[in-house]
């Protein structure tokens, strides 16, 4: 409050002297105005006095002195101004956080992910750039602060000088290296190649490294690169490959022979390289999107690969992925470790089979169609009747992305008891609204069926259309029956009026979203 008051006590007094030196302006311009200064529309302009030289006009003693006080008073005003100006920032509350708040609220920021895709004709600038150009004080902070210039993301050409400045300023931390060719054509494979000639002799410090293109070109100037790198500290590295010029595809013979020991979390799309052997072992996190027809594994390559990775906690397979010949039996694979698992395309009730995953405790179904959803549901097998064994005794959240729908059934419910949080994103939200409000009614009624689906359901994400009224019931009567949600997430466009959010808010605490990113 002492600060506050000192800034706004200096800034009323400057205000003050400013007044007085535009007073003084005014009375000189108006006391000598028509004889000596003319009212033009661009300002006041000085009437010359008469010379018999017409090259060499001149000014009166008394009119040199006039000139001089005006220009004295206004260079005073513009001082006082700027004065003024730099002050005002001091009564933002933002500008009044200590610098180790600010350090670490910058910290938060460039770990954020960049805004949309950059169009050529506008480049975002990076947020460490934003940052320092705002005050002197935060442009000290970020300059200090190796941290900030550890996120090296490249999304244009403009960005090629940005490279050397984050390599330096970040101090010899670890670095991650985001390239997204995606949304320029400007990013060709040999302009990948300059930038990355100058990110390579810093690869021994790399902690992540991403390429998403849609032109092959530059996956293979890319995956030359790396083909002998030694990158020591490497955690997680995405090659992505994507695009609507068919199903391309790129085969690397070889990536990081010099070693990757701390690499533990790979994502492919549309690409493959030798799998089971180094780098590629000891993984936790695998991702394999679209892998096409020479890029796609078989069984037994799936089999070496989860095999030599006996700690994997996390599995994404999205599009194709796994070649299985129809007909054929295949044996079932164990992974005891695993607890995220993501499954999408055609194969989806037949890889579920296939895996066994007792620890799993969270599924996610993406683009599937009324078909392949109706036979995973049929294959899933109930659990005893003390509610142990079933696929998935330990599953806590099912993710349901893109899916066309059957309408859900009871054994369906019955096959998964253990769901605790349900996300359903363009999936026929309509058809479980209406099986909760169904059982509701049935277990407050007494009838057979029991108590109602998903009695450990507590959080309900929503990012579809959804029908208020049969939400409401759902909140409602899951609340009257000593089975309340606790938290219920919505997409904005549902929430196109405040009662609604206020009224569901007396049973649940309500969060919205603004959009999902469904490539995540």
């Amino acid at each position: 409050m002492g600060l506050t008051t000192t800034v706004r006590d200096i800034i009323a007094e400057l205000n003050r002297q400013a007044a007085e030196h535009q007073r003084e302006i005014s009375r000189i311009q108006q006391s000598h105005g028509r004889h000596v200064f003319h009212n033009a529309p661009d300002g006041w302009r000085v009437v010359l006095e008469p010379s018999s030289d017409a090259d060499s006009p001149h000014f009166s003693p008394a009119v040199n002195a006039l000139m001089n006080e005006v220009h004295m008073n206004e260079a005073s005003l513009s001082c006082i101004r700027a004065k003024i100006d730099a002050l005002a920032t001091f009564l933002v509350p933002a500008f009044r956080l200590p610098p180790e708040v600010l350090v670490l609220i910058f910290k938060a920021g460039a770990r954020m992910p960049q805004d949309g895709p950059v169009t050529e004709s506008f480049v975002s600038r990076p947020f460490p750039l934003v940052i320092a150009s705002v005050s002197r004080q935060w442009r000290d902070i970020a300059i200090s602060t190796p941290e900030l210039w550890t996120n090296i993301t490249i999304q244009h050409p403009r960005h090629y000088n940005w490279i050397p400045v984050c390599l330096q300023r970040s101090c010899g931390l670890p670095v991650d290296v985001t390239m997204d060719c995606r949304s320029t054509n400007l990013l060709t494979a040999p302009i990948v190649d300059g930038m990355m000639s100058r990110l390579m002799p810093h690869v021994h410090r790399w902690r992540r490294f991403a390429l998403m293109t849609c032109d092959p070109a530059t996956a293979y100037v890319i995956g030359q690169r790396l083909s002998d790198a030694s990158a020591p500290q490497l955690r997680h590295l995405q090659l992505s490959l994507s695009g609507s010029s068919g199903n391309q595809e790129v085969m690397l013979p070889a990536i990081l022979q010099g070693g990757a020991e701390a690499l533990s979390s790979v994502r492919f799309d549309s690409l493959a390289t030798p799998w089971g052997s180094a780098p590629l072992m000891d993984l936790t996190t695998i991702d394999l999107r679209w892998l096409w027809l020479r890029t796609r594994l078989q069984y037994e390559q799936f089999r070496d690969m989860l095999a030599a990775s006996p700690r994997i906690r996390a599995l994404i397979l999205r599009g194709t992925y796994i070649h299985l010949h129809a007909g054929r039996t295949y044996p079932p694979l164990s992974i005891p470790t695993l607890r995220y698992l993501e499954l999408s395309g055609d194969t989806v009730c037949r890889m579920s089979s296939l895996l066994s995953t007792p620890a799993l405790e969270e599924l996610t179904l993406a683009n599937l169609d009324e078909t392949e959803f109706r036979e995973f549901v049929e294959s899933l097998p109930l659990p005893t009747a003390a509610g142990e064994g079933g696929r998935y005794p330990a599953l806590r959240s099912l993710s349901l992305l893109n899916a066309s729908m059957c309408t859900p059934t009871r054994a369906f419910m019955l096959a998964l008891p253990t769901i605790t949080h349900l996300t359903v994103i363009n999936s026929a939200t309509a058809k479980f609204l209406e099986l909760f409000r169904k059982d509701s009614e049935h277990a407050a009624a007494g009838a057979a069926e029991g108590r109602p689906s998903w009695p450990r359901l507590r959080k309900l994400t929503l990012v579809d259309d959804v029908d208020y009224h049969l939400l409401y019931g759902v909140v409602q009567e899951r609340a009257a029956l000593g089975l309340p949600l606790t938290r219920l997430v919505l997409n904005a466009p549902f929430i196109h009026d405040e009662a609604l959010v206020e009224s569901l808010e007396e049973y649940v605490e309500v969060d919205i979203v603004k959009d999902v990113d469904l490539d995540h």
